[in-house]
């Protein structure tokens, strides 16, 4: 039969192996409602298929024997024995209850969900108990005769230890009533408040409604589960309502990493903080996909994960409310009840607090919460400074009132028929006054106002009276309690009328005291130089042209411009830095301007030049006079880092001859002077005359030839032959550079050499000497010469080249030209100005293979005279 029951011994019997002692019979009174059967019962585990236990004694203090066997063999069942006497003359009826699942000691990993928990009970006397129906709980009805003592044995179908409650029938029915109207009504705040925020995302939308609906359907659906409404609706096995159990843990808690995402806007942080957190919510919300295939391993990892939630949450929130975040702190509150929740739930789960209360009081703390959360975020999201919960769109009033307040603009009025003007009082805070002092009429209105406005501003008043209303816009300085001003920028409207005296002006006036600064900045920059302060070309040639200008008309005597260029300044920064060269040019700017007048322009023209345009002297004496006192003055000491720095000065001077002189003529014979002067070795004055452009344009006609002169085959080279003074033989050829200009006639390496070093054709052209001396040995070689060396000069910018030695190898490889054969001779001064240099370029070459010779040996460092 179902119960397998196979004997019930009456008689005595030698006890075999497996046996259980008789334990003692519980007392069942009529007015008891309940009684814990766990705590009183006997557990036998591990004893095989088959329990034989003594049963209790009854009234006669006789103790029988009875055996039980699993109902399904080789599972090894855990058997809870316990004993039932009805001391009473009635028959006396209780269920014996098992929940299939219960909260408390349920354990983090790998909890106990839903499942059976009691598949039989086999009494010693009577009938088998009959099983009750109940979708949350196994349930026997047992039935106790007056004077009776039965014993029972329940067959555990699962590990953990059941829940065994004896009840009265009516007293159990009563609870479950008070349990259910108790879930019904968390049950129905619960839906009710994710409705409303889902609902109301419509209005708003925003991501905090959506998430936060989120954490409330997530606890909607574990209610369910939990208070049985699942089972009601689709009637499921056990095993099925862990699925849905593990589920559901799973879901709340990816709800939370969701809600905490949308709500502290972690989407605008770094993109691999927003990566991360993705990643953990879809990590989260994978749990529910794995409680399909393992509930228990999904509810422990889901319940585990709540510990990561709260921690990392708590310590976001703190992070956040500590930099003044208002939505971090809007919740805090909700947010510590929830950690409070957290850890009593933690408490419940593993077995520290239990009880019917405790587990009651757990779901009521969940539902407030989530009313909290609700509350929190739809005062957040509809806060609004007037108070007013207002789901609609604004209207345009209140659009273009926030628009106002949002652009930092104050309201001015003006009442025409009052004289009256009233400023807004943002205003005067700015500006240090008293609230009401700028509610005036507009002539005292006006002393407020800079001197240079005042007159501007009662003109626009006017005109609008005159025309009867329009359109204003106007800057004007107000007077700040220090004595300083402000800038305003007013814009407005007066409504035209017919009555003068009603005319009224509404117009908003804005703060643009640093725009106003900027651009008078941006002005100053663009003309000065912004090293020295001084004029830059753009500004001196604007006062040139008017000074010219005014020359013509007869307004003033004729402009003369001085150029001055200081004398070897390249030398300074190349051996005390530019740091330094760009203190002494503002020191000497500074010095120049105290050697002018006030009428006086001067102008930093670029690099160490200045121009100085005097626009009214009587005669050339006055502009020399002026020039000495630079001259003078830049040869006084200047300190700069704790030492004297001494310079000169080269100078050139132009006057205008007449009203038709151009302003670039002028500038461009300031500066051919100036030249003559450094030509003659610096610190003088040159005055311009017109020798003095002849020489230029011949150096200018000679520069431009030289750049074709390549191309058109006018370089040639001369070689002089190298006599030995002891055998009177040839001992060698030097290549002789030569210009067969077709104009010029044959011009010397002087003339046109340091030409060639300033353009930078100096490069070229000596590798053109080195390529054609080599190829013209080769062929000298070929006819039977004697393999005498060849001498070739370098210039000192040949040999300051940073690729020489690569250009020479290349030459020499090109060439086919033994480098054996080939003498370069520099001169002494080169080799000592840059010695480290020096070295290393010598270095390379000697690695050629090419001889090194010293040109004009004693004229320089080694001079004896």
């Amino acid at each position: 039969m179902n119960a397998l029951v196979r004997a019930i011994f009456i008689a005595l019997l030698v006890l075999p192996a497996g046996l259980a002692h008789a334990i003692e019979a519980i007392s069942v009174q009529p007015e008891q409602e309940k009684v814990d059967i766990t705590a009183k019962g006997e557990l036998y585990e591990g004893r095989g298929d088959k329990l034989q236990i003594e049963t209790a004694p009854g009234p006669d203090g006789y103790i029988g024997r009875m055996a039980v066997q699993a109902s399904t063999p080789g599972t090894n069942p855990g058997w809870l024995v316990f004993a039932l006497s009805n001391p009473t003359s009635e028959r006396i009826v209780r269920w014996l209850v098992a929940p299939r699942y219960t909260l408390a000691d349920s354990r983090v990993f790998w909890p106990e969900l839903d499942a059976g928990r009691v598949s039989a009970v086999t009494p010693s006397l009577g009938f088998r108990p009959e099983p009750l129906k109940s979708d949350r709980a196994d349930m026997f009805r047992l039935n106790l005769e007056p004077g009776q003592t039965i014993t029972f044995a329940a067959e555990m179908s699962s590990a953990q230890v059941p829940r065994l409650t004896l009840w009265d029938p009516n007293a159990y029915q009563s609870k479950q009533q008070d349990r259910m109207l108790f879930n019904g009504v968390l049950l129905g705040i619960t839906g009710l408040l994710a409705i409303f925020l889902t609902a109301i995302f419509a209005a708003n939308h925003r991501a905090i409604f959506p998430a936060t609906a989120l954490v409330a359907w997530a606890a909607l659906a574990y209610f369910c589960v939990d208070f049985g409404f699942w089972n009601k609706l689709f009637p499921v096995g056990p095993d099925r309502t862990a699925l849905y159990r593990a589920a559901a843990e799973a879901g709340l808690a990816a709800s939370l990493v969701l809600f905490l995402y949308a709500f502290l806007r972690i989407g605008l942080w770094h993109v691999w903080i927003r990566t991360l957190f993705w990643c953990w919510i879809a990590a989260q919300f994978g749990l529910i996909f794995v409680a399909i295939v393992d509930p228990a391993f999904a509810s422990g990892l889901a319940r585990a994960s709540t510990l990561a939630i709260a921690g990392v949450g708590t310590g976001l929130i703190a992070y956040l409310a500590l930099r003044g975040q208002d939505r971090a702190l809007a919740l805090i509150p909700s947010w510590m009840l929830l950690v409070v929740w957290l850890f009593g739930a933690a408490m419940v789960v593993l077995g520290k607090l239990s009880g019917d209360v405790v587990i009651s009081g757990l779901v009521a703390g969940l539902v407030l919460i989530l009313v909290l959360l609700g509350f929190t975020v739809t005062q957040f999201a509809f806060r609004s400074t007037a108070g007013a919960l207002n789901l609609g769109p604004p209207s345009l009033v209140q659009v273009k009132s926030l628009a106002v307040d949002g652009s930092g603009a104050y309201i001015f009025q003006w009442h025409a028929g009052k004289h009256l003007i009233t400023v807004a009082s943002e205003v005067e805070k700015e500006l240090g006054l008293d609230p009401g002092s700028l509610t005036l009429p507009v002539e005292e209105f006006l002393q407020h106002m800079h001197n240079s406005d005042r007159e501007r501003f009662r003109l626009m008043l006017w005109s609008l009276q005159e025309k009867q209303g329009g359109d204003l816009q106007i800057d004007f300085r107000l007077r700040r309690h220090d004595g300083t001003y402000l800038w305003y920028d007013l814009r407005g409207h007066a409504t035209p009328s017919d009555n003068a005296r009603l005319l009224r002006f509404v117009g908003l006036m804005r703060d643009v005291t640093s725009l106003k600064r900027s651009h008078e900045r941006l002005m100053h920059d663009a003309v000065h130089d912004s090293l020295t302060g001084l004029p830059n070309r753009e500004l001196f040639m604007d006062r040139l042209s008017g000074a010219i200008t005014r020359s013509r008309e007869g307004q003033a005597n004729r402009p003369t411009v001085i150029f001055i260029d200081i004398d070897r300044f390249k030398n300074i920064n190349d051996t005390l830095g530019h740091g330094m060269g760009d203190t002494l040019l503002k020191l000497a700017g500074a010095r120049l301007k105290t050697c002018i007048r006030d009428c006086d322009t001067l102008a930093r023209w670029g690099g160490d030049e200045f121009v100085l345009l005097l626009p009214g002297v009587q005669d050339g004496g006055s502009a020399v006079t002026v020039a000495e006192r630079c001259l003078t003055a830049l040869k006084e000491p200047f300190a700069v880092d704790g030492r004297d720095l001494h310079i000169t000065a080269s100078i050139g001077i132009s006057i205008s001859l007449d009203s038709s002189t151009a302003s670039e003529t002028l500038l461009q014979n300031a500066d051919v002077a100036m030249y003559r002067a450094k030509a003659r070795g610096g610190d003088c004055l040159m005055m311009y005359n017109s020798d003095m452009s002849a020489g230029a344009h011949s150096r200018l006609s000679m520069e431009n030839a030289l750049f074709n002169a390549i191309e058109k085959n006018e370089l040639l080279l001369h070689y002089q032959p190298l006599i030995s003074a002891k055998t009177g033989r040839l001992a060698g050829v030097e290549a002789l550079l030569r210009w067969n200009h077709p104009e010029y006639g044959m011009v010397t390496p002087a003339q046109f050499i340091p030409i060639a070093e300033e353009t930078g054709l100096i490069g070229a052209i000596g590798e053109w000497v080195l390529r054609t001396a080599c190829t013209q040995m080769n062929e000298w070689y070929g006819r039977g010469l004697a393999r005498i060396p060849l001498s070739v000069n370098l210039s000192s910018r040949q040999f300051r080249q940073e690729n020489v030695a690569g250009t020479i190898s290349k030459v020499l490889d090109d060439t086919g030209f033994d480098a054996k054969n080939l003498e370069l001779e520099l001169t002494e001064s080169l080799l000592m100005d840059d010695l480290v240099s020096s070295k290393a370029t010598l270095a390379e070459l000697k690695a050629l293979g090419v001889s090194i010779a010293l040109d004009d040996f004693g004229t320089g460092y080694s001079s004896l005279s």
